[in-house]
């Protein structure tokens, strides 16, 4: 059997953490993954396991002041069920994985497991959305980007986890989020874009572009979005070829066992194309 603690309390798990270094199990969606080992033989876990899945702090969703905060045990089904989601994000968690992931997986899970193809994360970097993180001593906010150093880094220290996730309610004009996989269905992303664009007396007020699955972690190009920020909608549709281009310069896209980055850099200008094409379309119509 593995060596693990089971925590009742967040007081007790962040007093666990405190005393030792544990490998912290949300979902377990992601790590069970990564550990598993042959038939009929325990996970390759090098460290004690922290199971969260008694704290009953950790579970939940609040919205107060136009900020939803997101327990960090709260499932993804959870969260799409939920009235107040963000549409986009609604979006983006049914297009992950099977039902029964769902069930089980959390965006806390998401963000610290530092995927760079991890779909919930592009959305949230996209929203603006911020973790709290937590030990026995602290608690601090940052944005969700800020925390995701490369692949499955973080700047989690050892005593630290997520506790909870904010995410401003703020309506956008239009959003959209795209997945290219190689299937349908329980597809892990060759390139993932989440697009958010709000609009405040005819200019552009917010403008964010984030990709998934083609760097060592999310990208997002804030000099080119912020260069959109007093534009109206006639200059994004004229200047568009000329922004692809910019944006284009920041991805630096990878060869894995599901892509070529030679694809992933023409999939990414196709995609923002589409974004700009069908927000233009839509605020038009």
């Amino acid at each position: 059997m593995v060596e693990h603690v089971i925590a009742r309390s967040l007081d007790e798990a962040l007093d666990c953490l405190n005393q030792h270094e544990y490998t912290i199990l949300s979902g377990g969606t992601d790590h069970m993954v990564q550990k598993r080992s042959w038939a009929g033989t325990k996970p390759l876990f090098t460290k004690p396991v922290l199971f969260l899945h008694q704290v009953k702090e950790l579970y939940g969703i609040k919205v107060d002041s136009n900020v939803m905060e997101i327990g960090a045990m709260t499932s993804m089904t959870c969260i799409e069920e939920h009235p107040q989601t963000p549409t986009i994000l609604k979006e983006c968690i049914r297009q992950i994985a099977s039902p029964g992931i769902r069930n089980a997986a959390t965006l806390a899970g998401n963000i610290a497991n530092a995927s760079p193809a991890a779909d919930a994360v592009c959305v949230l970097i996209a929203l603006h959305a911020k973790v709290v993180i937590s030990s026995a001593n602290h608690t601090y906010e940052t944005f969700v980007e800020q925390v995701i150093t490369g692949p499955r880094k973080t700047i989690l220290k050892q005593n630290e986890m997520i506790t909870a996730i904010h995410i401003p309610l703020l309506v956008p004009t239009f959003h959209a989020f795209y997945k290219v996989g190689g299937r349908m269905a329980d597809a892990i992303s060759k390139i993932s874009l989440a697009g958010f664009i709000y609009i405040h007396n005819g200019k552009i007020a917010e403008f964010r572009l984030c990709f998934g699955a083609v760097g060592p972690k999310v990208i997002r190009n804030v000099e080119q979005d912020f260069a959109m920020l007093g534009k109206d909608i006639e200059y994004l549709a004229m200047e568009m070829d000329s922004y692809i281009d910019s944006y284009i310069e920041a991805i630096s896209p990878i060869d894995d066992q599901r892509s070529t980055k030679e694809y992933r850099q023409m999939v990414a200008k196709n995609l923002i194309k589409k974004f700009i094409l069908s927000f233009v379309e839509a605020t038009n119509g």
